[in-house]
């Protein structure tokens, strides 16, 4: 009778060692799973990360890319209307918007117009043309903008006479500089360029030459004859960045 419980005994104990044996195994296999399962669901996550990565950046190009060509279209049509105009210089100075003058805003007045451009003007804007000052950009009505060439008496901004470079105030129509300190060295073939300190152009654009100085009781008045006088417009930059 010992023996047989004994041999039970003994049954039982070999049965339980291989029940314990068999869930270490167990434990071992599925520690194994769960490490392949992670290691694959964080390559797979990195995958996933990747491919939105690089979805985000081919979309970054996509817009960048339309915005190029969007430019250069521009550049192409800009070449491809300034190509045959021999008199037309492409000016490379900063901050210059290419337009063209679309017409005549007012007839029979012929010195002001509209001209292509779009966007919006808080103060007037330099107008352009072969690095001479043609005028004034004063207000925007969409696509379009309303300019006054030099010709107009509504048109004004400041210049600088000579290579002292005295100040004065340019006025349009009477083609005349005002407010010249008195007793400033000008005298007739001074060149009047652009000074740039009203914001409206940049320094040095080409005004025009002194022909004549008046003496009043508290300035100088200078007379010029202007390097852009003309009523038949044709293309111009107008001068941006200067808010």
């Amino acid at each position: 009778m010992n023996k047989f419980y004994l041999f039970l005994l003994l049954l039982f104990f070999l049965i339980f060692s291989q029940i314990y044996l068999v869930k270490k195994e167990f434990i071992i296999v599925g520690n194994k799973i769960r490490e392949v399962v992670n290691t694959m669901t964080n390559s797979i996550t990195s995958q996933i990360n990747l491919i939105t990565n690089v979805k985000k950046e081919i979309e970054y190009l996509k817009k960048e890319n339309k915005i190029l060509n969007q430019k250069l279209a521009k550049c192409y049509e800009v070449q491809a209307i300034c190509k045959n105009l021999k008199e037309f210089k492409f000016l490379n100075l900063p901050s210059l918007y290419f337009v063209k003058a679309i017409s005549y805003a007012s007839l029979p007045n012929f010195s002001e117009i509209y001209v292509s451009y779009p966007k919006k003007i808080s103060i007037p804007r330099g107008l352009v043309y072969n690095n001479f000052a043609a005028g004034i950009v004063v207000k925007n009505f969409g696509d379009y903008s309303l300019a006054y060439l030099n010709q107009n008496p509504k048109v004004s901004y400041t210049v600088m006479i000579g290579e002292e470079e005295v100040p004065g105030i340019f006025y349009g129509g009477e083609m005349k500089i005002k407010y010249i300190q008195k007793f400033a060295k000008i005298k007739v073939g001074d060149i009047v360029k652009t000074s740039g300190l009203d914001k409206v152009f940049y320094k040095g654009a080409l005004v025009g030459k002194v022909v004549k100085i008046e003496n009043k009781k508290l300035y100088k008045e200078a007379i010029i004859k202007p390097y852009y006088n003309k009523l038949t417009p044709s293309f111009f930059y107008v001068v941006e960045g200067r808010e």
